[in-house]
């Protein structure tokens, strides 16, 4: 990426060269395919981010699309949010009141606020660090803040969800515990943090091309989907809670396509109630998809789509509800 200037005045960000270009694909209803519902190939701000995160934020009822960016050290915020046939922005501070850094930047309800907030996971000297942001008083603030989880910092992954019925979000630690796949959940209550759920070795290995979530089977918890290479066929492992510990619920190591894409994602994209995957693939310039869905104790493919009008290149891609259809569409950030 190009080189941030901070425009004096106005917290916002203009890149040295390129503006911010924004495409959204949504199910076209009852045809089980995906279509180009917007596309703008300038939002009004740089694409320069430390980070692309996606949720409510800011209680709209929408998914809004947030854009972290390293304002000289400190951070800076901009959320963007659909209005009609437009794309406005809704929240912008050059300042939020800590550093830039992160190992990883999740969203989640993390203390029970209705809202979707920002977590920013940090190493502090080996140790794990958290900041967790949000909307309070109107704007944006620093609501929880450790500089020591308890654990070390480092990670094959970093998901939330509701890991283990506990009705509040968590966040998972996934990590390489000589070649055995453990893992970490955090939880907050009551003003502080702590280690719910932790496991060395959860019967399967760590190779991933993709660690999503999502409630993929429909049980009503998040589950973790370990999406791997099998000789250049796809395979799938689906890990949830089961009695106060989590395990393999689904494996197979191939179903019947292709392991290479330029995104993994994941929600509801039809009228299923259940979370599915897509995986967008370049197809020789173009862009194309396939979409997943568990159906009678599997994984298979819901539907192929052979060119979506657009190219695959892409600063970040996320899922939400942006359109208000109540389903999940795809936003495409990239720059022109």
């Amino acid at each position: 990426m190009t080189e941030q200037e901070i425009v004096a005045g106005h917290g916002d960000i203009a890149q040295a060269s390129g503006t911010l270009g924004l495409n959204i694909y949504a199910e076209v209803e009852f045809r089980d395919v995906l279509q180009t519902c917007f596309s703008s190939s300038d939002l009004g701000e740089g694409p320069g981010a430390v980070a692309w995160l996606a949720g409510d934020f800011t209680g709209s009822g929408q998914t809004e699309i947030a854009q972290l960016w390293d304002n000289g050290g400190n951070l800076g915020l901009n959320v963007y949010r659909m209005a009609g046939d437009t794309v406005q922005t809704v929240i912008n501070s050059s300042d939020l009141g800590q550093g830039s850094g992160a190992v990883a930047w999740l969203t989640l309800d993390f203390t029970g606020s209705g809202h979707t907030q920002i977590a920013q996971l940090w190493d502090n000297g080996g140790n794990l660090g958290l900041n967790v942001y949000g909307m309070a008083g109107g704007t944006v603030r620093t609501l929880f803040n450790s500089s020591d989880l308890g654990q070390g910092s480092g990670a094959l992954a970093w998901l939330t969800g509701d890991f283990s019925a506990s009705g509040v979000n968590e966040i998972a630690q996934l990590w390489d515990n000589d070649g055995k796949l453990g893992l970490n959940v955090y939880r907050y209550r009551d003003g502080a943090v702590y280690t719910a759920l932790t496991s060395s070795d959860l019967g399967q290995g760590t190779g991933a091309v993709a660690w999503l979530t999502g409630d993929f089977l429909g049980r009503g918890l998040t589950q973790i989907a370990q999406l791997w290479d099998n000789d250049g066929t796809l395979g799938a492992v689906i890990y949830g809670g089961v009695n106060g510990s989590v395990e393999t619920l689904f494996g197979s190591s191939d179903l019947g396509q292709g392991s290479g894409a330029v995104a993994w994602l994941t929600g509801t994209f039809t009228s299923s109630g259940i979370d599915e995957i897509v995986q967008l693939w370049d197809n020789n310039g173009t862009l194309s998809y396939l979409h997943y869905g568990y159906s009678n104790g599997s994984l298979t493919t819901l539907w192929f789509g052979g060119d979506l009008g657009q190219g695959p290149g892409a600063l970040a891609w996320l899922t939400g509800n942006f359109t208000g259809s109540g389903y999940a569409a795809i936003a495409q950030l990239w720059a022109s």
